[in-house]
């Protein structure tokens, strides 16, 4: 019989598929709500160690074995991380502070390091001493000459002779040395100049005579056009074209010297010169080749100069203060880090925490030294010297910004939550 049909069931009374009636006592083999039941005489079955609520409060069961600590979620990190960040704990100004101005700084001065290489060859070729001239008076092959501008190297190339005197009306008493060159000799003088059609002046010259690329000047054989104004300052090159007029001639006939323009400075190719040369038994003259200016030197390594400036170890400087600057500043908080693993807070989440707010002051550094470097690296010059000055600067803070992250990441890493105490009395 159900106990439907028994009639309804007292209050108190056990009801059927009930351990232990509600309120009532415990009989043999129950056990109280929420617990195992039990048969008389027998022990209960072992625990696993998760208690009922441990997993919810970060607990520990019975016997005090340590409980897994529930993972967290990304929200909840992040949120910490920016906590830790805005109220001071990170140190994230000073922390940036610091790291712009020990790994900022090697970037500057290997910056400025390339600069001045960078300058350096500049220099070396506005100076002229980047230019090779064979003299052989009426032995040199126009055509030849301007043909050496093809051959890997060499920049510009162009022949010069001799020409008829000029007297310019603006300066009766004084008859200037004509000049007559090939077209390429320009590019010789000053790179990517184009000219238009007349005379080419020196710029003291043209400075005396009052005129510019494009203006006429009155001259003993009528109005002559300039068609370029060259720079050619007094500093220790051959004077023979320092105050001159000369005038553009096709690449024809025989000249008296071949300019030549070699860029990056090589021993091998200044021998190439030789080729525009025309033997001429009854001369007596010998040819001679020569710098245009030698006060700077014989040659300028430009790649040597950038491969062995002092600075070049700025990226691996900068990785090993970066890792220092990352562990030590994790290591400060040690205590802090111990305490949360003490309340089981997983390692992982932890670990991701310290991660966020390093990258957030180290983000701030590297920003602040993209702006500073570009500027620096202005002094290059050459749009793409420019950019690639700023790259190797770049390259010293992201590498030093890189070597902050894993240094923090050893630093989490390394805390252990059972020196809590120890770190407790060291702080």
């Amino acid at each position: 019989m159900t106990a439907t049909e028994q009639g309804p069931v007292p209050d108190g009374a056990a009801r059927p598929g009930l351990a232990v009636p509600p309120g009532g006592p415990a009989g043999p083999g129950t056990a109280p709500p929420g617990g195992p039941v039990t048969a008389p005489g027998t022990s209960p079955p072992p625990d696993d160690g998760a208690h009922p609520r441990a997993d919810a409060i970060g607990a520990v069961g019975p016997g005090d074995a340590p409980v897994r600590a529930r993972a967290m979620r990304a929200a909840s990190v992040i949120s910490e991380a920016w906590r830790s960040i805005a109220t001071g704990t990170t140190r994230a100004a000073l922390l940036a502070a610091v790291l712009v101005v020990v790994v900022g700084a090697l970037a500057v001065v290997d910056v400025r390091a390339v600069v001045g290489v960078i300058e350096g060859a500049r220099e070396y070729r506005d100076a002229g001493a980047s230019v090779q001239i064979l003299e052989a008076p009426g032995q040199i092959d126009g055509a030849r000459c301007e043909a050496l501008a093809g051959v890997d190297g060499i920049n510009a190339a162009g022949a010069l002779r001799i020409g008829s005197p000029l007297r310019s009306l603006n300066l009766p008493s004084s008859e200037l040395t004509g000049h007559e060159a090939t077209p390429g000799l320009l590019s010789a003088l000053e790179r990517d100049q184009v000219a238009g059609s007349g005379l080419w002046l020196s710029a003291d010259l043209a400075e005396a005579l009052g005129a510019a690329p494009g203006d006429s000047v009155a001259t003993g054989n009528g109005a002559a056009r300039v068609g370029a104004v060259y720079p050619y300052p007094d500093d220790g090159r051959d004077r023979v074209l320092g105050y001159a007029a000369v005038t553009p001639v096709p690449a024809t006939g025989l000249f008296d010297s071949c300019w030549v323009e070699i860029w990056p400075v090589d021993p091998e190719t200044a021998p190439l010169l030789r080729t525009a040369l025309v033997a001429d038994p009854s001369s007596e003259a010998q040819p001679t080749q020569k710098q245009l200016n030698g006060r700077l030197g014989a040659t300028y390594d430009a790649s040597a100069e950038f491969a062995d400036r002092p600075t070049r170890p700025a990226p691996v400087a900068a990785i090993v203060l970066g890792l220092a600057l990352g562990f030590v500043a994790i290591r400060l908080r040690r205590l802090e880090l111990a305490a949360a693993l003490h309340a089981r807070v997983p390692r992982a989440a932890v670990t991701w925490q310290v991660l966020l707010e390093t990258a957030a002051w180290t983000g701030v550094a590297v920003i602040v030294a993209v702006p500073a470097l570009w500027w620096l690296a202005a002094d290059a010059g050459h749009p793409a010297d420019h950019v690639s000055t700023w790259g190797i600067g770049m390259r010293t803070v992201l590498a030093g910004a890189g070597a902050v992250l894993v240094g923090a990441a050893v630093g989490a890493l390394s805390t252990r939550e059972k020196h809590l105490f120890k770190y407790f009395k060291e702080r």
